[in-house]
């Protein structure tokens, strides 16, 4: 016999003994300590970099004529025989960065001198994957640093790839850059 309940009906006698027939012998499990999963810690990253007076800068050539990119496009560049492994890892994101460099509020000539030190230090430490932060730009106009970066990236033989990096890292804010050896 089917019974409907409803919430003013209590259980019957019959289905509590049912129940209790059917959960004797059964122990109950007294938890005393409750674990929850915590969040992964943000990714943190110190890196010192040191300019050699000596050293001469990298050239960035602002004459090479590329289409401008928009806050929201995701930049892509992959020098020929770079294993589609490297890639598909790099746009993942799954590559730890070992610096970062924020190029954020710099102006165009302050970012061409930093990210020209930047590379070479870590050319000379053997630094291989790196991410760099620019922004967006304003809401109204087109991202000046990213466009740069665009550019500048692909003229120097140090840079082997770089892609723009997942959402958590900052998504077309930022990119991922996999360093010559």
């Amino acid at each position: 016999m089917i019974t409907r309940m409803s919430k003013k009906n209590t259980i019957s006698e019959e289905d509590k003994n049912m129940f209790a027939a059917a959960m004797q012998g059964v122990k109950r499990i007294i938890q005393k300590k409750t674990i929850s999963p915590e969040a992964p810690p943000k990714k943190t990253f110190k890196t010192t970099l040191i300019f050699k007076e000596s050293e001469p800068p990298l050239f960035f050539s602002d004459y090479e004529k590329l289409d401008s990119v928009g806050s929201e496009d995701k930049l892509d560049f992959f020098r020929p025989g770079i294993q589609h492994k490297m890639i598909r890892n790099l746009r993942k994101g799954q590559y730890n960065a070992e610096a970062v460099l924020d190029l954020h509020g710099k102006t165009i000539e302050e970012a061409r001198e930093i990210l020209s030190h930047f590379l070479l230090n870590c050319q000379r430490k053997g630094i291989r994957h790196v991410m760099i932060i620019h922004g967006k730009g304003r809401s109204h106009s087109k991202p000046i640093i990213k466009n740069k970066l665009n550019h500048w990236l692909r003229q120097t033989e140090y840079v082997l790839a770089f892609c723009s990096a997942t959402a958590q890292d900052g998504g077309t804010g930022a990119l991922y850059i996999l360093l010559r050896r």
